[in-house]
């Protein structure tokens, strides 16, 4: 069903109309909520500088200016879902600038880890069932999408590393590792082709494991010294399922061998030192490690984001490259994707975006008021503007919080965000 919005001139604003949507995304604007009313002739130069047009809704907007709107409203209605081309921008911004709304991207997003699953459950399936081989190339052409939608913008993807569950663990592991991979490796600014393998060795790393005996691989508590000596074959067994393939990217295959490897030269199978591992295998050896200690698993629950990064830096001096352990935390920010953090107003957000340039102002998703109650509307901040709230206090983050500590199931809002309508 349509609803009556209307286009219009950024030249013929005037106070007393409420804007809806812009000529671009919102996350690309200055501004600090969606939707907000024309009160102030600040804002509508705001609005002149930045779009070329916006909309306006009547059915907000002041009396004195909604028949006029309404009148055009007639002329101009709109469907719900509307896509939007920024114009270029100068400053060398991180986010694409030819993107869609929040929630349009997050389903879009949704769309092809869902497709990712289903590969990888077919995948796990099939190798269970005795098969030698598996689709390579099929792999590759879902690698090859994922790294599309996570070139426009990281941040949907990354976000939706949280859709895991305890009894899942193996199946989504491999998809977030890759999700994961393609993240830091645009980071890096990895040519492509490069970008392909190192996502294509993250999908398919843990394929060993589907030889595991899952009494093993799914026991809820510690492994004996039997057990893990078993679980360490799984590098192996990922090696000679994928070695004679054709397609498979000799790169791509030296991440599932030894992706536990250390620099150290205490991992396995064959405890190579710094020097032996490739770089993409440190790469993803970083990843795999960052998925497995955040994630809820049949033995332990997942830690928080930060900490998970706090944690790897300490181990970095005898696990991994110190200097890509550096970069990763650069990449991911000083409030990773999924922290939860709690604003000096009291109000608790979830951050859904980061970049380099905006490390300590994130753009968070408001979840709770500041009687941290759950929040019947949801509304995203852009903490690095420079609007202020009702009491002339600039937003910024306190704290990171445990959900635990305010009872936040970051996977239940992610459901929820991801299947509300765009």
């Amino acid at each position: 069903m349509a609803e009556s919005k209307v286009k219009m001139n950024v030249a013929n604003l005037a106070t007393g109309m409420y804007v809806c949507e812009l000529d671009r995304p919102w996350l690309e604007s200055p501004f600090l909520f969606q939707g907000f009313p024309l009160d102030d002739e600040t804002i509508i130069q705001q609005l002149q500088d930045l779009c070329e047009y916006v909309y306006v809704d009547p059915e907000r907007s002041e009396s004195s200016v909604r028949s006029k709107l309404l009148t055009l409203g007639s002329k101009h209605t709109t469907s719900n879902k509307s896509v939007f081309t920024a114009k270029p921008r100068s400053n060398g911004g991180d986010v694409t600038d030819n993107i869609i709304d929040y929630r349009e991207h997050l389903q879009l997003a949704r769309r092809i880890h869902t497709r990712a699953r289903s590969f990888v459950s077919e995948m796990q399936s099939f190798v269970r069932d005795g098969g030698e081989s598996i689709d390579v190339q099929g792999a590759q052409t879902l690698v090859s999408d994922m790294a599309d939608n996570i070139m426009v913008n990281p941040h949907a993807m990354m976000w939706l590393t949280y859709l895991k569950q305890r009894h899942e663990y193996t199946m989504t592991h491999s998809v977030n590792v890759c999700i994961l991979a393609l993240t830091f490796g645009r980071h890096l600014k990895l040519e492509r082709e490069t970008l392909e393998i190192l996502g294509l060795g993250a999908l398919l790393h843990d394929i060993g494991k589907l030889r595991i005996p899952s009494e093993i691989l799914d026991k809820p508590g510690r492994l004996t010294p039997g057990e893990f000596e078993v679980m360490k074959k799984h590098p192996s067994e990922g090696f000679s399922i994928l070695k004679d393939d054709k397609y498979i990217h000799p790169d791509a295959l030296e991440i599932v061998h030894h992706h536990h490897e250390r620099i150290s030269g205490t991992g396995y199978p064959d405890r190579l030192d710094s020097e032996s591992i490739n770089f993409l295998t440190k790469v993803v050896s970083i990843v795999d490690v960052y998925d497995a200690i955040t994630s809820d698993r049949c033995y332990h629950d997942g830690i928080s984001p930060y900490k998970a990064l706090q944690n790897i830096y300490k181990w970095a001096e005898a696990q991994f490259d110190k200097k890509l352990v550096e970069e990763f935390m650069s990449c991911m920010g000083v409030y990773p994707i999924g922290s939860i953090v709690e604003l000096n107003n009291h109000r608790i957000g979830i951050v859904i975006s980061t970049t380099p340039k905006t490390r300590l102002r994130p753009i968070v998703l408001l979840v709770m008021d500041e009687h941290h109650e759950m929040c019947d509307i949801r509304r995203i901040l852009n903490l690095s503007t420079q609007s202020w709230d009702n009491e002339n206090e600039r937003l910024e983050i306190n704290k990171i919080v445990e959900p635990a500590e305010v009872g936040i199931r970051v996977r239940e809002v992610l459901e929820q965000e991801s299947l509300a309508p765009a």
